[in-house]
């Protein structure tokens, strides 16, 4: 997680910008009647928000706005982006609500505000109507409360909030904090590198997802939260995830990926290697597949893009149930990644040589990373299906805290490149129980030096050995080296650096 940021406040400007100055500060009247839409306008904007977590069972063919709107604090008008630009030329009004978050936004500065003043009102529960606006220095009840709230408290729940379930959701849910408990996007999305009040995407992913970050990261809040936001998102953007159904976790993670990725800002079409978008850069490697024919030598090379390693676990047992010889000792994550990128004999069905004419031959194939992502996501195939019978495969697969990927890249005996780059340490492991359609999924996620398990809402400490003996799903890791740098960011930050 990104570590805490910590704010030292040792003074305040009176108004958040000047054309909030020119209102508050023309007369009693005009700020009363400001102070009082502004709180009004806030209160309503909570309710509806509240009302929308609570009612959740609408029908999966509704359709929701995922932008933000903006309210007018003076004379209500519901704007969005565009319309809150045109509002505010044919009006003169200036102040808005944003929907998401009730920030204030000023349109004479084109951008969100903050007025320590209208804040405190909230919080505080003070009068709508008082006498007069005070500066800081006046009021002691004001500077004690400042003082309070100033710093960003270090909490030790901090990052650790459990997601409430919206039917069926559980699914959702552990990708989720795979994802809120990976360093490299908490400094992303809490640095403000995805600016939901200026996307313009009518469909974007990345904007309830800063919402989650920004509530998974509330230290005022230690119960659990919704990601209602982001469910909305997922049924209007795709009709195979409407209602409450049981999904799969990593078919919801390739989709999710998929659509940070097609809505970033300035992302390439296609699964281009130089994509310049962030998203691409954290979440996608490059596989090359290498095919060698048997009668001529000729050696074809492809490669594609990949967002996650989909490693097969059931060569073991399969083996086993023909009468093969084989150990009986549990498989491990070493051995599906060295069976995955060992080569495999092709029939001479399955191959036709360019060099050859065209003919069938028989050939060797091998798989390869050309290259790593820096968020790496193992899945160990624990469903089988077939014209006969779909089944689950149950047991545990050994796997490790950290990993050396190098020996499954294409330089595997490299000693040009430091080993530490391609270390990589496990933030997320996601377990599934139960059956195909009747399962419940679950992730143990690291928080700093310490394990959580997070059930839905519920989260409860976890030590190492309950997450390395659980029979994992999904594996998350994170590349070494550039977490490290991520840290160093963050401590740098966090000293006021």
């Amino acid at each position: 997680m990104a570590t805490t940021t910590r704010v030292f406040v040792k003074s305040e400007a009176e108004y958040g910008c000047e054309h909030l100055a020119a209102v508050l500060g023309k007369d009693e009247s005009t700020a009363a009647q400001f102070r009082e839409s502004f709180a009004k306008s806030h209160a309503a904007i909570e309710a509806r928000k509240k009302s929308a977590s609570v009612h959740k069972a609408s029908t999966p063919k509704t359709i929701f706005s995922l932008r933000p709107t903006y309210h007018c604090l003076t004379c209500s008008e519901t704007c969005d982006n565009g319309g809150r630009h045109a509002h505010s030329e044919k009006t003169g009004h200036k102040f808005y609500l944003e929907s998401r978050n009730c920030n204030l936004f000023c349109q004479g500065c084109d951008d969100l505000v903050y007025d320590g003043g209208l804040e405190r009102l909230l919080a505080m529960g003070c009068p709508l109507k008082a006498s007069k606006k005070r500066k800081f220095s006046d009021s002691s009840a004001d500077q004690v409360y400042v003082r309070a709230n100033a710093n960003k408290r270090p909490c030790g729940r901090e990052g650790a909030r459990g997601i409430y379930n919206l039917g069926q959701s559980c699914y959702m849910n552990v990708i989720l904090q795979a994802l809120l408990h990976d360093p490299i996007l908490n400094t992303y999305f809490l640095g403000n590198g995805h600016q939901g009040h200026e996307c313009l995407w009518p469909r974007c992913m990345a904007c309830p997802l800063a919402d989650a970050f920004a509530d998974a990261n509330n230290t005022e809040k230690n119960e659990a939260f919704t990601a209602v936001q982001l469910m909305y998102a997922l049924w209007n953007t795709s009709v195979s995830l409407q209602g409450y159904r049981q999904q799969d976790a990593h078919e919801f993670y390739q989709f999710l990926v998929d659509r940070l990725h097609a809505t970033a800002e300035g992302h390439a079409d296609g699964m281009n290697e130089d994509c310049p978008c962030f998203f691409h850069k954290a979440f996608y490697g490059k596989l090359r597949s290498t095919v060698t024919c048997d009668n001529c030598g000729n050696v074809t090379r492809t490669e594609d893009p990949i967002m996650d390693l989909s490693l097969d676990v059931q060569t073991r047992a399969k083996k086993h149930a023909l009468g093969g010889q084989d150990t009986p000792s549990t498989p491990t994550l070493h051995g599906c990644l060295e069976r995955f990128t060992s080569p495999e004999r092709l029939s001479a069905g399955m191959y036709n040589c360019s060099e050859c004419g065209g003919a069938g031959q028989k050939a060797t194939k091998q798989l390869r990373i050309k290259k790593l992502p820096a968020i790496l996501c193992m899945q160990l195939k624990r469903f089988g299906h077939s014209e006969a019978v779909s089944e689950k495969l149950e047991g545990r697969v050994n796997f490790p805290l950290s990993i050396n990927m190098l020996p499954y890249t294409t330089k595997p005996n490299s000693q040009k490149v430091p080993k530490s780059k391609y270390m990589y340490d496990l933030s997320t492991a996601v377990i599934h129980k139960g059956q195909l359609d009747t399962g419940h999924y679950y992730a143990y996620c690291r928080q700093g030096e310490q394990w959580m398990l997070f059930n839905d809402d519920q989260v409860t400490p976890a030590g190492e050995a309950d997450v390395l003996n659980a029979d994992a799903y999904l594996l998350f890791y994170n590349l070494r080296s550039l977490t490290a740098k991520v840290d160093d960011h963050n401590q740098s930050k966090s000293q006021g650096h």
